[in-house]
């Protein structure tokens, strides 16, 4: 018969050897900055995992199960973080889509792919000025589509407040290009007035507009389609850094990542720069 400080002992050690081997498990989220294939290394820049961390940008090592060939960087993914008292991997990594319309549509024409080299292309920004793309080889670009009559608070406006934050971050660093997908009613004037909501700096911040098939044809490089429907424009959303020598780094899908994960996207990539 045991007595009670022998079998209290007995307890403390089972429970000792349960959390020795007891996994945990968290569901997160968050965007893709690098992958390093060959050491089983994946640098996200992710949400809040309750219960465990903050929402921060660091390197998580991938079980050796995780196809990583799909991941590239501004990949926005949804991931199992296991826990042990030894190491943290992550595991049952899945792309996530963005959510489909009811609307068959059609596939975008000259979609460039990561590691690509983008088309120039030569539009005109908010001081009529004529801008081409090629004029900013030596830095990192971004690219955001937009449009000013845009209805909806959770698409060109976060889009928007984005890039505001990209500017405050980053400054000369990073070229920031918003492309209106509306050019019949953004002329460089009212683009002008929409900058200024924005309080950008038309050095480094350009809001570009052009003929309705200029504009597509750029849309379409980055994978955006967009149509007239019901007095707005429905459309697809896709932010793209190009780096230093004109080619797609990172491409992110949508508009419901955080500013700070697209902070997080370029610094990792101004390294590289």
């Amino acid at each position: 018969m045991f007595s009670i400080s022998s079998s209290t002992g007995v307890l403390a050690c089972v429970v000792f050897l349960f959390q020795a081997s007891c996994a945990r498990h968290y569901h997160a989220q968050g965007i893709v900055l690098s992958v390093d294939p060959p050491n089983r290394t994946i640098t996200i820049s992710h949400r809040a995992i309750p219960g465990y961390m903050e929402a921060m940008a660091m390197p998580f090592r991938a079980e050796e199960s995780q196809d990583l060939s799909r991941l590239t960087p501004g990949s926005r993914i949804g991931f199992q973080l296991k826990v042990t008292r030894q190491t943290a991997t992550i595991r049952h990594i899945r792309v996530e889509q963005i959510a489909a319309t009811d609307v068959t549509l059609p596939k975008p024409e000259g979609q460039v792919s990561i590691g690509g080299t983008v088309p120039d292309f030569t539009l005109t920004d908010q001081d009529g000025h004529a801008v081409a793309l090629s004029g900013f080889r030596g830095k990192l670009v971004a690219v955001d589509f937009i449009y000013t009559r845009c209805p909806l608070p959770n698409v060109c406006p976060i889009l928007s407040a984005n890039f505001a934050r990209l500017q405050k971050r980053f400054g000369a660093k990073v070229t920031l290009l918003s492309i209106t997908l509306d050019p019949q009613y953004d002329t460089p004037q009212v683009l002008a007035d929409y900058a200024r909501r924005w309080r950008a700096d038309s050095r480094n911040w350009h809001f570009l507009t052009g003929s309705g098939d200029e504009i597509r044809k750029v849309a379409g490089h980055f994978g955006v389609i967009y149509w007239p429907e019901e007095g707005a424009i429905t459309h697809t959303s896709s932010t793209a850094i190009i780096d230093a020598d004109g080619r797609l780094a990172a491409m992110v899908e949508g508009s419901s990542f955080t500013s700070q994960q697209l902070i997080d996207l370029v610094q990792s990539l101004c390294g590289k720069s």
